[in-house]
């Protein structure tokens, strides 16, 4: 019994054996099944690339039919819009959609002639399309709610334009009705005689003007304008516009009332602007000259001596031409304080005197005798006229008109003049001190003993004493 149920064991051992060697061989064709499987579709794949006719499968024809194609591709009718941008929007997408469509039958067409491969193209252009279309129609909306804003707007305005033509034409009319039909003035031909009246003005000027001052003023007085030389200057010095000086006279005299007519009198009012043109040549300064005059004095005051001698002797004769239009403001205007004129002209009159003084005892030296004495009597006509001046450089003037007569060799005439400051003055030193120092230069032994003579008046208490004494020391 026991070897019998060995037996038995070992023939189930061999059994299992058996038996996992089939089923590992059955595992192994299995696996070489399925791959032959899997290798198969794979190698169809590979050939199919190559032959691409056999795979034209009932699927792909599915997704590239001309029925989804259409429904993709298919838009509303667009509604009929009466604005220009609408009507654009519509063409638009009209071309749009019609461009789409063709694109898709040409696409459908070169899917049945060319093979599934190339297929994919068309589903790309397809999409490309459809995407388009969507674009378009997302557009389509605004445009159409901006067409019937627009068309409501539209009808409104053309509701109320004839309500606004009816209100215009009225109103139209009622001005029509207020205003009165104006006419045109009928052009006058002109006077065929036009040459005789410039004729009659040449011939009546040219008489005036070769009539004299005095004659022009006597016949101005036979029209009742008992105006005299003195006052037509009072008249240029104080306005600068001689027309309204003229008018002015005219007005006053009421010459306009009395009608003088130069045909029948020999004189018209015109005749008052000649004599003012005749009076105004002998004046040398004028109420139309002030701005000029201060031009000039802003320059005279800063001019300086220099080295030419020409230009020294032109700048002298100017501001002596300057000065002398200033005495002549004070003669004609009676004006005896410099500090009005500057007022009037808007120029220092007293800064420039005292310029113009220390000009002339700079230059006078080198110039004639005679030039001394024109310039003598010149200053003091000057400082006599604005007292104020006369007050500041009564003393200053007469100490240089002694030095220059000094100077040019006239002795007598200097020392007196001297002599005359020395008696009716109190500040000794400073007079003997100019006096003796003009002589320094001509008679220095002089010079010295008019120093010595002023000891008896001047001591160490005065401002020139040590100028004094410097002389003496010499």
């Amino acid at each position: 019994m026991a070897k019998t149920t060995k037996k038995k064991t070992l023939t189930k051992k061999s059994t299992a054996k058996a038996t996992t060697k089939a089923a590992a061989k059955t595992e192994t064709k299995a696996a070489q099944e399925q791959l032959k499987l899997t290798a198969e579709p794979e190698a169809k794949k590979i050939t199919a690339e190559k032959e691409p006719e056999k795979i034209t499968t009932k699927k792909v024809e599915k997704i590239t039919t001309a029925k989804e194609a259409e429904k993709l591709t298919t838009a509303p009718a667009p509604e009929k819009i009466e604005t220009k941008e609408a009507v654009k929007l519509e063409t638009k997408t009209a071309k749009a959609s019609e461009k789409a469509e063709e694109k898709l039958t040409e696409a459908k067409a070169e899917a049945k002639k060319k093979p599934a491969a190339k297929k994919t193209a068309a589903k790309k252009t397809v999409k490309k399309e459809e995407s388009k279309e969507e674009a378009a129609k997302a557009e389509e909306k605004p445009a159409k709610k901006a067409a019937k804003k627009s068309a409501g707007k539209t009808a409104a305005a053309k509701a109320a334009e004839p309500a606004a033509k009816k209100a215009v034409k009225k109103s139209e009319e009622k001005k029509a009705e207020k205003k009165p039909a104006v006419k045109k003035p009928a052009v006058k031909k002109p006077a065929a005689k036009k040459a005789a009246p410039k004729k009659a003005d040449k011939e009546k000027l040219e008489a005036y003007a070769a009539l004299s001052l005095d004659e022009a003023i006597q016949k101005a007085q036979a029209m009742g304008v008992q105006h005299v030389y003195e006052d037509y200057t009072r008249f240029l010095l104080d306005e600068a516009d001689s027309k309204q000086i003229a008018k002015n006279i005219i007005d006053g005299n009421a010459l306009l009332d009395k009608g003088f007519t130069y045909d029948k009198d020999g004189f018209d009012t015109d005749l008052i602007s000649v004599v003012l043109e005749k009076v105004a040549d002998t004046m040398d300064v004028k109420a139309m000259d002030y701005k000029e005059l201060k031009k000039d004095i802003a320059a005279c005051l800063k001019a300086e001596m220099k080295d030419d001698a020409e230009a020294n002797a032109a700048e002298y004769l100017k501001e002596f031409k300057v000065c002398e239009k200033l005495l002549m403001i004070g003669q004609r205007k009676n004006i005896t304080d410099a500090a009005i004129v500057s007022d009037l002209i808007g120029a220092d009159v007293d800064a420039f005197v005292a310029h113009f003084f220390q000009f002339a005892y700079a230059i006078l030296p080198s110039w004639q005798y005679d030039d001394v004495k024109f310039y003598e009597d010149f200053a003091f006509a000057v400082l006599s006229q604005y007292s104020d001046l006369y007050e500041k450089y009564q003393l200053n003037i007469l100490l240089d008109v002694a030095d220059l007569y000094i100077k040019h060799g006239d002795f007598g005439h200097g020392d007196e003049c001297y002599g005359y400051i020395l008696r009716d003055n109190q500040i000794k030193d400073y007079i003997y001190y100019r006096f003796a120092s003009v002589y320094e230069s001509i008679d220095f032994n002089k010079a010295k003993a008019l120093a010595y003579e002023s000891l008896q008046y001047v001591d160490g208490r005065y401002t020139y004493y040590q100028s004094i004494m410097d002389i003496i020391n010499k």
